[in-house]
C-alpha cells in the first residue's frame, strides 16, 4: 500500500497534543507545512485491505493482558539508555503481568531482518526499527500487524500502517559541549560545519538514511520544507567541508559516549542520548532544538516468527494509552498514543514539545524508493 503524502499540520497538532498531555508548554506549529514523516495510513482502510480496525485502550489486552505458559519472546532494539527505559517500561512490567520471558537483543538493524527471513531462520519477534523501515517497500519481510489487537486508531495519523506502528517520537538533533564552543552556543547546522568559529571533531551517524544528508542541506540554506528529493551531490559538497573533522558513530550508545568523553565538540543525535549525557553521564552538553527532523521509532514483526500472536499483543499492550508513555519516566521520546500522557518531568525536553518554524521532517516515501541510491552514494563519497 503506497499513500498519498500530506502536509504535516494534522500530525503537527497531534504531536504537540501528546506533549502538552505530559504537562509541558509546546511551542507554535511550523508555519509552513513540511513533507510527512510518512505518508498517512488511511482511517477507512487502503489498498490492500488494510485498516485500523476497532481496538481500543479499554480492550482486555491493554486492561488485563495474558499469555500462553512458558512464552518467550526475542525483542530486539537499539540498547543503551533508550532500551533500558524500553525494558524498565515495557519488557519488565508486561512479563510480571503475563508470565512472558523477554530475551533482548541490542543489534536491531534492518539487514539482520532481512537476512533472518531469506535464510529462515527467524529469531526476533518484535523488531524496534527506525523510520525508513517496515514500508511497503519490506512487504516481503514483514508480517502485516494486528490491528484487531493494536489501537491503531489512537495513534498519531499516519504513524500506524500495514507493516509498522510507531512506539515512540523523537528528534535528531544538534548536541555540543558547553565548555567547548564557547560564549555563543551553535544556532543551527550552519554552525556544525564551521569549523573556524567552532573547532574541534563533530559526531555523526554512520547511516546513510539516518540525517547526515539533511544536515548538511540545511546547513548549506535548503529550507526544511524543501530538503526532497536530497540533493546528495550538493549535500556532498558540503560534507566534504568537515570530512576530516567527522567521527562516525554507529550507534546510540556510542554518541552518547563520544560526546561525554569530549571527543567530539558537537555531534548529531537522538535528542534522548543527548538528555542521557547530560542528566544520567552528568556531562556539559546541551541541546539545539532549531532545524531538528523530527521522526519515530516502530514496532515491526518479521515475517515467519513462530511467536507472531503474542509478538502482536505484546505490540498492542506497548500501545495502550495506559502504557505507551511508560518509556518517558527514564527518556524524553514521547509517546506515539494521542490518548498517552508523558511523564510531566520530561515534557519541556520531548521534540515534540521543541517543534518551531525551523523544524525538519523525514519523508519516509522517498527513502522507500530511495534508500539504494542514498546508500551507494554515500559509501562511493566516504571512501574517495
Amino acid at each position: 500500500m503506497r499513500m498519498r503524502a500530506r502536509p504535516m499540520t494534522g500530525l503537527v497538532a497531534s504531536l504537540i497534543l501528546v506533549a502538552a498531555c505530559g504537562g509541558g508548554a509546546a511551542t507554535p506549529a511550523p508555519a509552513t507545512p513540511a513533507p510527512a514523516t510518512e505518508a498517512p495510513a488511511s482511517q477507512d482502510g487502503g489498498s490492500g485491505g488494510f485498516t485500523l480496525g476497532n481496538a481500543t485502550s479499554d480492550g482486555a489486552l491493554c486492561t488485563a493482558p495474558t499469555a500462553a505458559p512458558g512464552t518467550t519472546l526475542s525483542v530486539a532494539s537499539y540498547g543503551g539508555a533508550y532500551q533500558k527505559a524500553q525494558r524498565t517500561g515495557w519488557f519488565e512490567p508486561y512479563a510480571k503481568a503475563t508470565g512472558v520471558t523477554f530475551t533482548e537483543s541490542e543489534e536491531s538493524a534492518n539487514a539482520t531482518i532481512q537476512a533472518m527471513v531469506e535464510n529462515g531462520q527467524v529469531t526476533w519477534d518484535a523488531v524496534d526499527v527506525g523510520n525508513d523501515f517496515g514500508l511497503d517497500a519490506n512487504a516481503d519481510v514483514l508480517e502485516p500487524l494486528d490491528y484487531s489487537k493494536i489501537p491503531g486508531k489512537e495513534v498519531i495519523p499516519g504513524f500506524a500502517s500495514t507493516y509498522r506502528v510507531a512506539d515512540i517520537t523523537y528528534g535528531v538533533v544538534l548536541a555540543y559541549r558547553t565548555d567547548m564552543v564557547g560564549a555563543t552556543p551553535p544556532s543551527g547546522w550552519a554552525d556544525f560545519f564551521d569549523l573556524q568559529k567552532y573547532p574541534g571533531k563533530r559526531g555523526i551517524y554512520d547511516y546513510s538514511a539516518g540525517g547526515v544528508y539533511e544536515i548538511a542541506l540545511m546547513a548549506d540554506g535548503v529550507a526544511p520544507k524543501d530538503l526532497y528529493p536530497l540533493d546528495l551531490a550538493r549535500a556532498e559538497k558540503k560534507l566534504d567541508t568537515i570530512k576530516d573533522s567527522i567521527v562516525w558513530w554507529p550507534g546510540g550508545a556510542k554518541s552518547q559516549e563520544l560526546i561525554g568523553s569530549g571527543e567530539v565538540s558537537m555531534a548529531l543525535m537522538w535528542n534522548g542520548r543527548a538528555w542521557s549525557a547530560k542528566n544520567v553521564d552528568n556531562k556539559p552538553v546541551e541541546i539545539q532544538w532549531n532545524q531538528q527532523l523530527l521522526t519515530a521509532d516502530y514496532w515491526v514483526v518479521p515475517k515467519g516468527t513462530p511467536n507472531k500472536d503474542a509478538a502482536m499483543d505484546f505490540i498492542a499492550w506497548t500501545i495502550c494509552k495506559q502504557n505507551n508513555a511508560a518509556p518517558s519516566n527514564s527518556i524524553p521520546y514521547g509517546p506515539t498514543n494521542t490518548l498517552a500522557k508523558a511523564n510531566p518531568d520530561k515534557a519541556s525536553e520531548l521534540a515534540a514539545t521543541n517543534i518551531n518554524d525551523t523544524t525538519a521532517y523525514f519523508d519516509d516515501a522517498w527513502y522507500g524508493t530511495n534508500a539504494k541510491a542514498v546508500d551507494d552514494s554515500f559509501n562511493a563519497w566516504k571512501t574517495k
